[in-house]
């Protein structure tokens, strides 16, 4: 209920700076990202090298789901780590896993301030998001409240976990798009906090938590190769002209 009153509010307060905007090209900018979102899914779909980092982490997922190996995890954290501290902060790192309050949010901030960051990450949620969903099914894990991870297809639909792949796309976009290592590395380290939220609170596995985080990272990481460089070089009168153009 807290993330929708939040997304609510969002909403209200970019109407007016939306609506000033409206003349600007909206229409345009959206046209424009969806046909770089078009690229994003071949870039993530039709490359044999998704698939075969998805099936190595599908693998380690597995091994982690079937073999104990969760629940021995589990228990470990919530007997002897998990505690008030946890408790409160996982309050915190949990907000940017919640659909409610991150999609809307990034869709206004995009709208209001044509800020590339937002449309990237908005860009990495829809281009995972249709995978992800199916992946949770088709693993079939149950939550640590309803028994154990083993994977039976298509029996439950918390195989991965969404608040993990949601909350981690706008931080490793951000990583990828920082220069400075120390930062970016930081960055890397947030994405983690709302997956380990939800391990703290109990609500889903290391291995669901894990995989949500990595196909946000690859997801996010088809959307980087939708910054294409175009080099050109053409005759001038004193010798040639270079120009180097970035597609953003």
């Amino acid at each position: 209920m807290r993330a929708v009153v939040s997304a609510v509010l969002a909403v209200l307060f970019a109407i007016a700076p939306l609506t000033a905007r409206a003349e600007e090209g909206i229409l345009d900018r959206l046209d424009a990202a969806g046909t770089r979102l078009y690229g994003d899914y071949k870039a993530f779909y039709l490359d044999n090298g998704t698939y075969l980092r998805l099936g190595g982490s599908l693998a380690v997922g597995g091994a982690l789901a079937n073999t104990g190996a969760d629940a021995g995890v589990r228990d470990f954290y919530q007997e002897n780590i998990r505690n008030s501290a946890t408790d409160v902060l996982s309050d915190i790192t949990r907000l940017p896993g919640e659909a409610l309050l991150t999609i809307p949010a990034l869709a206004v901030y995009y709208l209001s301030s044509e800020s590339v960051w937002a449309e990237r990450s908005l860009r990495a949620l829809l281009v995972g998001g249709p995978l992800g969903l199916f992946l949770r099914s088709a693993t079939g894990g149950g939550r640590p409240t309803e028994g154990g991870s083993d994977w039976r297809p298509f029996s439950n639909n918390n195989g991965l976990s969404g608040h993990s792949f949601i909350g981690a796309a706008p931080f490793i976009t951000a990583a990828k798009m920082e220069e400075r290592a120390c930062v970016r590395w930081l960055l890397y380290g947030a994405s983690t906090l709302p997956a380990l939220s939800r391990i703290n609170d109990d609500e889903h596995y290391l291995s669901q938590a894990a995989l949500g985080w990595y196909l946000a990272y690859l997801s996010a990481s088809a959307v980087e190769k939708g910054t294409a460089t175009a080099l050109s070089i053409a005759p001038y009168k004193d010798g040639v002209f270079v120009s180097l153009a970035l597609d953003f």
